[in-house]
């Protein structure tokens, strides 16, 4: 009888090392802690890296294409790669949602990715973070625009 509890025993602690190690949040957190690290989603300077499924990178005719969305007053500011903008947003879980924007009006070669992605953020109804990326979707799924966090 003493003998098949020591098995018990020794067969539950083995069972917990062995979930110990497979435990996925256990190896992301004891190998990998800035895994966890999340971005937060306002006040950060987040620049355009894609759009509409496009690489977008900044040229010498466009200027770098960003946001920063800031709590006070829940307002966004940033630059469409010709003009600045500036306008509101509302955020719900994950859902957001982006106010009239009004922009400077000055004209450069790279207007039409402006007007594209002016275009993409009135489309804009959620967004995802993961890690230092930002998703801004239509619907659940379909990426309109994809951001990375400047440092």
């Amino acid at each position: 009888m003493k003998l098949r509890f020591e098995i018990i025993i020794a067969a539950l602690i083995g069972f917990a090392g062995i979930y110990m190690n497979c435990n996925p949040a256990n190896k992301m957190t004891s190998q990998n802690p800035e895994t966890f690290i999340k971005t937060p989603l306002e006040e950060t300077h987040w620049t355009l890296l894609e759009l509409m499924g496009k690489p977008i990178s900044d040229t010498p005719e466009r200027k770098e294409i960003y946001l920063i969305l800031h709590k006070d007053q829940n307002r966004v500011e940033g630059n469409g790669g010709c003009n600045a903008f500036s306008g509101t947003y509302v955020l719900k879980n994950n859902e957001i949602s982006f106010g009239p924007l009004v922009s400077t009006k000055v004209f450069c070669p790279a207007l039409q990715y402006e007007n594209e992605f002016f275009k993409a953020l009135s489309a804009t109804n959620h967004f995802y973070l993961k890690n230092d990326t930002l998703s801004l979707t239509r619907g659940k799924i379909m990426r309109v625009a994809k951001f990375i966090a400047k440092n």
